[in-house]
């Protein structure tokens, strides 16, 4: 699997003792102060910040990273929890001697780095949520995601793509507000990735293990969770695109409400991935936002 080629020489491996694995990760900015580490949604792989990272390593020291099970990480053949992915990016972030950082996650990755700061606040300077939180006011309403929880039906849906390339392109849709009007060269990049990854075993094994353990995991953290976000005073960005289908306003209207120290920027014209639709818009909020927290 091919990185963007800006980004592909920013590629490393580190080995994690703890979890036997490699992990593969985008690295920018060496030198400069405050860590940020990006982390990519479901299906997805740290090419999502193609756009932005490297503006943003002008002045910030930035790791995305390929969540276990996808992209160029190892796939080893196991449950994939909420917990391992943590457990993973804590022994990430120890393998580095990085003790604090700003973590950025989109969609899953959102939730996962505000589980992170539950479990580990003394580690968290701030966060920055895109299209995704585990506070959810309410759920998803997307008739793909839902089929895709189903077992059996969700990986029949998932394999017979392997037989329609161009099925496979067309499924994106719904995290996206225009795909068609994304650059040829970013279409191209995401036909191509698409592809591969619905032709990856390891890979289609590691989503369904991480899309349904995902599913009962924000269930079950519902209960108590505005209560606990209240408790904590780590600084947090929410960044919605405006016809995101996946993250509701509701959803990040009720984390600000939770959190004393939470700002929302409304993203217009984009869908759930504002990063890579609209990424001029995109990284001036996440400039201002920075600027003010450091």
């Amino acid at each position: 699997m091919e990185a963007w080629s800006e980004l592909e020489p920013l590629g490393k491996k580190i080995f994690l003792e703890g979890n036997q694995l490699n992990l593969y990760y985008f690295e920018a900015g060496m030198g400069n102060p405050n860590h940020i580490i990006m982390i990519h949604g479901l299906g997805d792989e740290a090419d999502t910040w193609r756009h932005v990272i490297n503006p943003l390593s002008e002045e910030h020291h930035y790791l995305a990273i390929d969540l276990p099970g996808f992209g160029r990480s190892d796939k080893p053949e196991r449950d994939y929890s909420p917990q391992f992915f943590i457990e993973t990016l804590d022994e990430f972030l120890t393998s580095l001697d990085i003790e604090k950082a700003f973590l950025m996650g989109s969609s899953l990755g959102g939730m996962l780095a505000q589980g992170y700061a539950l479990s580990h606040p003394d580690k968290i300077i701030g966060l920055i949520l895109v299209g995704g939180s585990l506070l959810q006011e309410e759920s998803s309403i997307d008739l793909s995601v839902k089929l895709m929880q189903i077992p059996l039906i969700g990986e029949w849906l998932y394999t017979r793509l392997r037989k329609n390339p161009d099925g496979a392109f067309n499924s994106m849709r719904n995290v996206y507000h225009d795909l068609d009007a994304m650059p040829k060269e970013d279409k191209d990049f995401l036909y191509k990735r698409v592809n591969q990854r619905v032709w990856s075993d390891e890979q289609r094994q590691a989503y369904f293990s991480t899309l349904r353990a995902m599913t009962k995991w924000v269930k079950n953290s519902q209960k108590g969770l505005a209560e606990k976000l209240s408790l904590h005073n780590f600084p947090t960005l929410v960044i919605r695109g405006q016809f995101d289908p996946l993250f509701s306003e509701n959803s990040a209207d009720a984390l600000i409400h939770a959190q004393a120290n939470a700002a929302k920027v409304m993203v217009h014209e984009s869908g759930h991935l504002p990063h890579q639709e609209t990424p001029t818009v995109f990284l001036d909020a996440v400039s201002v936002w920075l600027k003010d927290q450091i």
